[in-house]
């Protein structure tokens, strides 16, 4: 049930760092733009913030869980590695959480100094969208990508569940070649960040499908468990 709940938080996660540009704000990296949002919609980063704390206690709880559902016939090494993944991705999501939270705070500075408003504005973004998320981003598609390929070699999830983890996991192809092509001082083409930025939700939805499977498999397992008789 972790599962599903993170991969649902994880949309709706990703519904609410849309609402700039749906709501004209195109330039979230424009301090001048992004405040002048807060200050009309102060409430979305409020609820991003709630939404990525729960994100970070289900991938917690899912991270033990999905242990379990790899188990006994995933190595103890993988299954453990495997949780590390997710407690980090947790970890990192918690810390963009809080973050988010700190609207108050932020538009407090600005009442008081624009200047500082703004300053404090680009921190917050380089640190929690540019940083904590795209760690928690990160280590959630090595994850996955991991859950995929011990559940294919142990038979423990369904093939098309795993292939769709794998082709989630592109993203962490994509930032990796997207490193190698800005230190070898290439232009990224336009299509791979819009390929980047459409593998987030696509693997929040591979979240919730992992997690509706491993929920079917958990009541099959326990309607086949034998039932002790009576004495």
């Amino acid at each position: 049930m972790a599962v599903i709940v993170a991969g649902l938080a994880g949309i709706a996660w990703f519904t609410l760092e849309l609402m700039p540009p749906v709501l004209g704000f195109d330039d979230t990296d424009n301090p001048g733009v992004s405040l002048d949002y807060l200050r009309q919609h102060p409430q979305f980063y409020a609820l991003a913030g709630i939404t990525l704390f729960i994100m970070a206690i289900a991938y917690i709880v899912a991270s033990f869980a999905v242990s379990d559902a790899l188990a006994p016939r995933t190595s103890s090494i993988t299954r453990r590695s495997l949780s590390a993944l997710g407690l980090f991705s947790a970890a990192f999501f918690f810390m963009h959480g809080v973050l988010r939270d700190s609207v108050g705070p932020l538009l407090y500075i600005d009442s008081v100094n624009s200047g500082w408003g703004e300053s404090a504005y680009l921190a917050i973004q380089m640190v929690g969208l540019h940083g904590f998320a795209q760690a928690g981003l990160l280590a959630l598609c090595a994850w996955g990508v991991g859950i995929s390929a011990a559940g294919a070699r142990s038979h423990a999830l369904p093939m098309w569940l795993c292939v769709l983890g794998l082709v989630a996991g592109l993203r962490l192809v994509l930032l990796i070649v997207g490193s190698f092509m800005t230190a070898a001082e290439i232009d990224l083409p336009g299509y791979l960040w819009i390929l980047s930025i459409a593998l987030i939700p696509f693997g929040m939805l591979w979240w919730l499908c992992l997690g509706v499977a491993l929920l079917v498999k958990s009541r099959r397992n326990h309607e086949q468990r034998p039932v002790s008789p009576a004495r």
